[in-house]
């Protein structure tokens, strides 16, 4: 039995430094592979903290953007509105600009009708002067002649006058 007993405290001996051993290699072990995880964790906190970083940036350039678009829509709606308002004063104008080439078209036939209409008052106006002129000139020949007969008549009736003379 001493041999039993020899054999099992050195088997329990070789099974506790087995058990030493393992545990060492397997504290070892669970550290080494604790500081990996530990480091790649902090690596990932990094990327986390860029990533975040960057997320904030991005944010605030799409803020900026959105509040860049928006205003470009106002803007278009401002510029929209009066593009609309200049074209109708356009068409206006236009339509105003129309009708006044047409009335002043109207009025210079109606001016050149009326110039016509006084040139030939003034050529009638004219033959009637000259008329009036040779009726004047043929009253006075008249005149002169009733003369010379009231004259001739006065001196055959002895100086005395007709009533008509």
């Amino acid at each position: 039995m001493s041999f039993m007993k020899r054999d099992v405290n050195l088997g329990l001996l070789i099974l506790i430094i087995v058990s030493i051993v393992l545990f060492s290699g397997f504290s070892v072990y669970y550290e080494t592979s604790f500081k990996d995880v530990s480091l790649e964790y902090q690596e990932k906190l990094e990327q986390l903290s860029q990533v975040t970083k960057e997320l904030v940036t991005k944010r605030q350039e799409l803020n900026e953007t959105y509040s860049l678009r928006v205003k470009a829509e106002q803007d278009k709606q401002t510029l929209d509105a009066r593009y609309n308002e200049v074209r109708g004063e356009n068409d206006q104008l236009s339509t105003d600009n129309t009708n006044l080439r047409s009335e002043v078209s109207s009025v210079k036939s109606n001016l050149a009708e009326k110039s016509a209409q006084l040139d030939v008052t003034r050529n009638l106006l004219a033959q009637t002067q000259s008329q009036l002129s040779s009726a004047k000139a043929e009253r006075d020949k008249y005149r002169s002649r009733w003369d010379t007969v009231c004259d001739a008549y006065t001196s055959l009736n002895g100086g005395v006058e007709h009533d008509k003379c």
